[in-house]
């Protein structure tokens, strides 16, 4: 992803994206470039601690959005899934936090 910083007060330039605002942007290109958006969300969540919960969160969230648009993109005729997926198996976007039956406090009480 293109970042650039600005350089003089005169040219301004691009700017260091926050993680939030590299998962917003996931989150659009998902839309036609796939494996760019693995590679943003992947990027957002690099060197996350559970000190930075929310970026965790919006990510869970979004990556619960993306899953949801390319699977809701296969019943549609235009859809071709080789060339969106540029001939490889589609991968979705693993979650940061597993949503599994694991209770705490009742694991705490045992």
């Amino acid at each position: 992803m293109a970042k650039k910083s600005v350089q003089s007060n005169l040219v301004s330039g691009y700017s260091a994206w926050s993680r939030s605002r590299t998962i917003d942007e996931a989150h659009n290109i998902a839309r036609w470039n796939p494996w760019l958006a693995h590679e943003w969300m992947k990027e957002a969540v690099n060197g996350t601690t559970i000190a930075d919960y929310d970026i965790l969160e919006k990510h869970d969230r979004i990556a619960t959005k993306i899953n949801q648009l390319w699977n809701r993109r296969k019943r549609f005729r235009f859809y071709d899934e080789k060339q969106f997926w540029d001939g490889v198996p589609p991968k979705m976007i693993p979650k940061c936090m597993s949503n599994d039956s694991y209770d705490i406090i009742t694991n705490e009480e045992e």
